[in-house]
């Protein structure tokens, strides 16, 4: 691996589960007890068509992160076979991060040990909430003493980058319920909270139970005032915010997501994957059957491709590092990347936005103020 190796993320999906939730429109599929090996063999067929194109434009990778779905329906024999092949082929840089998302309920103690000997470092446990009467309106297969006895048996197997995963926003939920989820979950010290509002995509059970009047999404107002207060006693437990739905312990910031906010190289492997290499963004079949027939006979299982270029790179660039509090878009960084002067291509967008108070320039970046981050879609449609 030689100096100038540049970082790329493998992102691996998983598109099993024992039971869709009520909220998800992922790509999965339902009813799942494992995951098929023919499935597995193929994930490791459409790694072998990257590996050649990312050795010769010096890759390394940087993390690795398998996500669903419920990728804890895998044995743990088939999550070592997905992680050799990929260290195998391409050279893994130091302290390559790797992570496993989870669902309490596929996961014990047994388990947990053997996924952390197939190489997991890192493991992000889908908890969405403490309170079992909201776990139900979600139509999660978990309770709450299901959700910490996962938790505690993840530390006694012995991993020490654990992630949990929270929703605020919920329908029917009682003043402060969701903060006092947020509480529990801190007390139970993981080093990583993604902390976020449940979005409401037409089409799943729960939108369809909202349209007809059997659940009621709580207003813009105590949603936003369940977020400010989260987000306060994040800071005051010490976590960092360095992304808006992502929290973290000193030196415990996840490698992988931060990289899709810093525009660096990721490859998609599996069914709906996306990725991103060097300008260009592709997305892969969403048929399981296409999907299967492309890889295994050696064919890229690409549905649709785009070059970003020019004013639309840019702005995408601006708009994802805007994410980032603090950070916010490094002027020098920019100008690195794309030979032009950020404060010029967005000369109008920053007037605007610090006009209405959603942004601060500094002299070498522009950030989001508070009410920048709180409704920071009005800062992405700015700069897109």
């Amino acid at each position: 691996m030689s100096r100038t190796t540049r970082p790329v993320g493998i992102y691996i999906h998983i598109p099993f589960c024992r039971r869709r939730c009520n909220y998800c429109d992922f790509l999965s599929t339902g009813e799942a007890t494992g995951v098929p090996n023919e499935y597995v063999d193929a994930l490791l067929s459409e790694w072998g068509l990257w590996a050649e194109t990312l050795r010769r434009q010096d890759l390394g990778v940087r993390s690795i992160y398998v996500g669903g779905g419920t990728p804890s329906l895998l044995e743990p024999l088939q999550l070592r076979r997905l992680i050799e092949g990929v260290r195998s082929a391409v050279p893994a840089m130091p302290d390559c991060e790797i992570t496993m998302e989870s669902n309490p309920d596929s996961l014990d103690a047994a388990r947990i040990r053997a996924y952390a000997g197939a190489g997991i470092n890192r493991l992000s446990v889908g908890v969405q909430s403490f309170n079992d009467c909201a776990l139900e309106r979600l139509g999660r297969l978990h309770d709450s003493a299901g959700a910490d006895r996962a938790l505690q048996q993840a530390r006694e197997a012995g991993i020490h980058n654990l992630s949990l995963d929270l929703m605020y926003g919920l329908p029917g939920s009682l003043p402060g319920e969701e903060v006092a989820s947020l509480r529990h979950a801190i007390e139970l010290s993981p080093e990583h909270i993604s902390w976020y509002n449940l979005t409401l995509a037409a089409g799943t059970p729960l939108a369809m139970s909202v349209a007809e009047g059997r659940e009621v999404m709580p207003d813009d107002d105590t949603v936003l005032g369940t977020m400010r207060e989260g987000w306060s006693l994040l800071a005051e437990s010490g976590f960092e915010h360095y992304e808006i739905s992502n929290f973290a312990r000193p030196g415990f910031v996840s490698q992988h997501n931060l990289g899709y906010w810093l525009f660096t190289d990721y490859v998609g492997l599996g069914l709906g994957a996306s990725g991103f290499v060097s300008g260009k963004r592709w997305t892969n079949v969403s048929n399981m059957a296409v999907y299967l027939a492309a890889v295994l006979g050696g064919r890229f299982p690409v549905e649709s491709e785009e070059r970003l270029e020019g004013r639309f790179r840019e702005g995408e660039y601006a708009m994802l590092r805007m994410r980032l509090p603090g950070a916010g878009l490094d002027f020098a960084t920019f100008s690195e990347l794309f030979r032009d002067d950020a404060q010029v291509v967005f000369r109008e967008a920053f007037a605007r936005l610090m006009g209405d108070g959603l942004i601060s320039v500094l002299e070498d970046r522009a950030v989001c103020t508070q009410k920048g981050l709180e409704l920071n879609n009005l800062v992405a449609g700015a700069l897109i």
